[in-house]
């Protein structure tokens, strides 16, 4: 890592460097912990996104937690005076980029019910917990149809499929 730095002319700061392996034996883990003078760590955020050393928790540590965020921020933005097209909006600009920036950045295959809850918890959102005047199916439509204003609301369960078979295709 000295040597790294030299090169580059940056210093490394081990005090904040942490460092997360996979497929190493504890005694290894200490043996390179040691020699690297880094801190061995199980999970390590980077560009916002939760990277483990096991794959099988991946999902509860970015999906679930995200899930959980939005649900509690529709909730707390459920008791602002919005217009339906300000809630639609707020859809739009504050939970769309989340969700789509996680489905580019992990893609891994979800089960329908978080896409089912997904659509629950924005469905209660925009229409303030009434009874819907329009149905959900129309508010999906991926085509944008200039009658309805474009004021669409993506279908997550279609979009992360596409970005799933994509990434699995350009592998």
């Amino acid at each position: 890592l000295e040597k790294y730095g030299e090169i580059l002319g940056f210093k490394i700061n081990t005090d904040k460097t942490k460092m997360l392996v996979k497929n190493i034996t504890i005694r290894n883990k200490k043996e390179l912990e040691k020699v690297m003078g880094l801190q061995i760590t199980k999970k390590i955020k980077y560009l916002g996104i939760w990277l483990t050393a096991k794959c099988s928790t991946i999902k509860e540590d970015n999906y679930t937690k995200l899930f959980n965020q939005v649900k509690k921020d529709l909730e707390k933005w459920g008791t602002l005076q919005l217009s339906l097209l300000g809630r639609i909006a707020t859809i739009k600009m504050n939970v769309l980029p989340k969700i789509l920036y996680l489905f580019q950045t992990t893609p891994i295959k979800l089960d329908k019910n978080f896409f089912r809850e997904l659509n629950r918890i924005i469905t209660k959102f925009v229409w303030a917990g009434k009874k819907a005047r329009i149905k959900l199916k129309d508010l999906q439509e991926i085509v944008r149809v200039e009658v309805a204003l474009g004021f669409q609301i993506g279908n997550y369960t279609i979009r992360q499929q596409y970005l799933y078979g994509y990434e699995i295709g350009s592998i």
